[in-house]
């Protein structure tokens, strides 16, 4: 963190500074923020650092130790179980809701997506946070935007990036196989979409947050965590 902020709403500036450094792992897990030292390198003043940080504990990336100060949350498989639960509770809803608003040009577009990473020859040596990151953001993004309740919107996309934190700390490199399971999780939930299946789409939803949430516990405790 060195940036000199210019923007206008400087507390929102400083909470994306902050957020992408703690997700990006330059502020570690459990380490302990220094709000004089982040308020000399961004010049300005603690007022709007601590406001930023509190919406930060709201999200639950920070927390505060009494008489101690604030420090970035640990990463526990606990924590990202209890993640993927909430998950599977509330995405299932999510696309249930949005299958009949979702127009058919956006599933059409959807589905080109999809097939550009079946078919693309690079895919399965490339970076699977990558691969991940595309389909989440084709997949879960568009589901959010037609699910029609912002509040749920908001509610999922920050579990998401709260499980995208430890995406980003296993550095996930996917094979071949675990690749085309990934493509033919999210291709299952966008067939039901297609077909305009609610409960079909909410189940191919349910099935594939399992499948992930398995997946991402073995990646994390490869990684001795």
């Amino acid at each position: 963190m060195g940036s000199k902020i210019s923007r206008v709403n400087i507390t929102e500036e400083i909470y994306r500074i902050v957020k992408e450094d703690i997700l990006s792992h330059k502020l570690k897990s459990g380490e302990k923020i220094n709000i004089d030292q982040l308020a000399r390198n961004l010049e300005v003043s603690n007022i709007p650092i601590r406001e930023a940080l509190s919406r930060l504990q709201s999200e639950g990336f920070i927390h505060v130790i009494p008489f101690k100060g604030m420090f970035v949350n640990m990463m526990s498989l606990k924590d990202l179980n209890e993640l993927y639960e909430i998950r599977m509770q509330l995405e299932p809803l999510a696309v249930e809701k949005a299958t009949n608003h979702l127009p058919a040009e956006v599933l059409e577009n959807l589905q080109v997506t999809m097939d550009s990473l079946l078919n693309n020859p690079s895919t399965p040596s490339a970076n699977g946070l990558d691969i991940i990151d595309e389909m989440n953001n084709s997949i879960h993004g568009t589901i959010l935007s037609y699910c029609d309740n912002t509040n749920l919107q908001n509610l999922v996309r920050g579990y998401m990036e709260q499980i995208q934190r430890y995406l980003t700390f296993i550095q996930i490199t996917l094979d071949v196989d675990t690749t085309n399971v990934e493509w033919s999780e999210h291709q299952a939930i966008l067939q039901k979409l297609r077909d305009r299946d609610p409960q079909g789409a909410a189940a191919a939803m349910t099935v594939h947050l399992r499948n992930s949430q398995q997946r991402t516990n073995e990646f994390f405790v490869r990684t001795g965590a």
